[in-house]
């Protein structure tokens, strides 16, 4: 069989095999669309990527393949475009930088120490098998912690790593169209970029990280509400059992002596005493833990609330993000209730579920008679220290960013409504 094309096979199989981690690694930073036609167009591209050569002063297919990488993120995969451009800028640059590194230290080498057949095959096998070290490499050093960056990064966090790798893309293309006659002095300004844009997936994986322990300091505060209530609720039911004897005393003198009327009113009593305080709203028992505190609250300020959550399929939203949409609207709406007069008028209605075409959606809506006030577009809170209020809203926007989903607020002269449209991926 001749050697050539045994080589050629062998490189072909390699770069196949860099496909898949490129392919994986773009799956970290986006969803892909769903369809057996994006399925191979995207795969086929990354492998194409894999396999561009990188010549000095090739303006040709550096710019061809930016282009091409671009339009493929823009149309096979999801999210916003903020995110997908992340993936160009970070990923491109290191595609190119090690391309070229790669081939023109080989090159170079392969020129200094006399080309020969051994040479030609050492350097024919060594490429790609450099390559695809390089991407599995990077692959399982950040597939653990990046494959969150969908659900945790928001588009600030985007733009920034976009500005970061921006520099980077413009370095590498501007120095591969105007590289010297004597390549190697361009080989500090690749290792440069290759280095700036490994650093920007580390430091992706720094920010998922701290998301991720800001969020797990957040559940343990929220657990540690739901079984102090939960005591408590136990607590008081030992209370009343402990006196089941004298109730039923009680209830045995009121029925012996004729008061059968005075003997229900007593019983009812004691069955509402019964009721423990925690309610069912949710089978998540840290949402359910919130939301039992703002009904409770809720209640103590005489206002009448409608619950109705059905979130038995939903697992696309973690339930810090839910506790963060629930607790902030509901203080909103209790705040701008309790400054009705008359508590008949104070209602809030909520209303959660996934539906048939696998949406989340969230509505709140409740009673007001406080004038709303915005300011560049923001509405202000109307408490006296606005700079510690009014951040509510703020912080269910940017957890409505994060999953790219929509936030309409609306209101007449007497209700406010928060409409919250998630897809639940």
């Amino acid at each position: 069989m001749d050697q050539s094309f045994v080589l050629n096979i062998f490189n072909n199989i390699l770069k196949f095999i860099q496909g898949i981690y490129i392919y994986r690694i773009l799956a970290l930073f986006a969803n892909k669309r769903h369809g057996i036609f994006w399925d191979i167009l995207v795969y086929f591209s990354c492998t194409t990527c894999a396999a561009m050569v990188i010549f000095p002063n090739d303006f040709f297919n550096i710019t061809l393949d930016l282009i091409w990488f671009t339009i493929i993120m823009l149309l096979a995969f999801k999210g916003s475009v903020w995110q997908k451009l992340a993936a160009v800028c970070v990923l491109y640059p290191l595609t190119v930088s090690q391309n070229f590194l790669v081939l023109d230290i080989l090159g170079v080498t392969g020129y200094a120490i006399g080309w020969s057949v051994p040479v030609d095959i050492f350097c024919s096998v060594l490429e790609p098998v450099l390559h695809l070290l390089i991407w599995y490499g990077i692959y399982k050093m950040f597939q653990k912690h990046l494959s969150q960056m969908k659900r945790l990064f928001n588009d600030k966090i985007w733009m920034l790593l976009d500005a970061i790798c921006m520099a980077s893309l413009v370095n590498i293309t501007t120095c591969i169209y105007f590289t010297p006659k004597d390549t190697y002095k361009m080989w500090p300004a690749a290792f440069a970029c290759f280095a700036t844009n490994l650093g920007c997936i580390a430091l992706a994986k720094y920010f998922v990280i701290s998301i991720q322990q800001n969020l797990e300091r957040k559940n343990l505060i929220l657990q540690k509400s739901y079984y102090e209530e939960l005591e408590q609720n136990q607590t008081e039911i030992r209370k009343i059992r402990h006196d089941m004897n004298n109730h039923l005393t009680v209830i045995h003198s009121l029925f012996y002596a004729g008061s059968k009327e005075e003997a229900e009113r007593y019983m009812k009593d004691i069955e509402a005493q019964l009721t423990a305080k925690s309610r069912s709203f949710c089978k998540n028992s840290i949402v359910n833990a919130v939301l039992n505190s703002k009904y409770n609250l809720a209640k103590e300020q005489s206002i009448d609330c409608f619950f109705h959550i059905d979130l038995e399929k939903l697992i696309g939203i973690d339930a810090i993000s839910l506790c963060c949409l629930f607790s902030n609207t509901l203080d909103n709406a209790i705040e701008a209730s309790v400054k009705i007069e008359d508590p008949k008028e104070r209602h809030i209605s909520v209303k959660a579920r996934i539906t048939e075409n696998g949406y989340f959606t969230y509505e709140i809506a409740n009673a007001k008679n406080n004038k709303i006030t915005k300011q560049h577009g923001q509405l202000v809170s109307d408490k006296e220290d606005t700079a510690s209020h009014g951040l509510g809203l703020s912080n269910v926007q940017e957890m409505v960013e994060r999953y790219n989903g929509a936030l309409d607020i609306s209101y007449t002269e007497d209700t406010f409504t928060v409409t919250v449209l998630i897809q639940n991926a």
